[in-house]
């Protein structure tokens, strides 16, 4: 029986690591498109990943449940396979919020003044939260709490680029008529920057549940 669980767990950790490669190489992606515009193929692949992610969802969550029934697993082992679970709904939104900017990417032009001054930023902003994902996908793989916690001090700086860019496009059309292409890029640029923000939230849950598996201690809503 233990062998049969150590390479059903051995599974379970290969279809993780598998969307967690997957999540990160979208994040990539999406880098590449702030650096080079829009790119349809570009774009395709993220649609044509997220239908990965989606069916890695399904099958890790399946995955756990039969773990827990099939193993009656001790309790570390139970807290290990209850972090999959709650890791892999984490992943799975990141990647819902990539497909939303991937999408706002393919639909719009991106050659106004107004994106072209706050690019830096927007990568910016992206450059921390892929950086946060990677920290705490290798702090729950690794078990190094101090990736984890790195993650969550992170966090408040992409809270800070959000408003510096909030800021800014409150500034550029404050006191004026707005025309349809100006509404278009400011709806569009308002919208990346909040799911950019919203994935570094996710990467703040990942490294708690990171944390949670490390040192079984629940530090979500100030509980350090």
């Amino acid at each position: 029986m233990d062998t049969i669980k150590s390479k059903y767990l051995d599974r379970l950790l290969a279809d993780f690591e598998l969307l967690s490669e997957i999540i990160l190489k979208e994040l990539s992606i999406i880098r590449t498109l702030f650096e080079k515009g829009k790119d349809l193929a570009l774009c395709e692949e993220i649609e044509r990943s997220e239908k990965i992610i989606d069916s890695l969802d399904v099958k890790i969550r399946e995955s756990v449940i039969n773990a827990i029934l099939l193993f009656n697993p001790k309790a570390t082992d139970l807290r290990k396979i209850i972090s999959y679970h709650d890791m892999t709904i984490y992943l799975e939104r990141i990647g819902d919020l990539i497909m939303n900017i991937s999408i706002f990417v393919k639909e719009n032009e991106w050659e106004s003044d107004l994106y072209t001054e706050l690019k830096a930023i927007l990568a910016k902003m992206l450059k921390h939260t892929e950086k946060m994902v990677s920290n705490a996908v290798y702090a729950f793989s690794c078990e190094d709490n101090s990736r984890a916690y790195l993650t969550i001090d992170t966090d408040d700086k992409v809270d800070n680029l959000l408003k510096d860019i909030t800021l800014k496009l409150q500034q550029s059309f404050a006191g004026r008529v707005l025309t349809e292409s100006e509404l278009k890029i400011l709806m569009s640029i308002n919208t990346i920057s909040h799911n950019i923000e919203r994935i570094g939230d996710h990467a703040t849950n990942l490294a708690e549940s990171a944390i949670y598996l490390m040192e079984g201690k629940d530090i979500r809503h100030g509980n350090k």
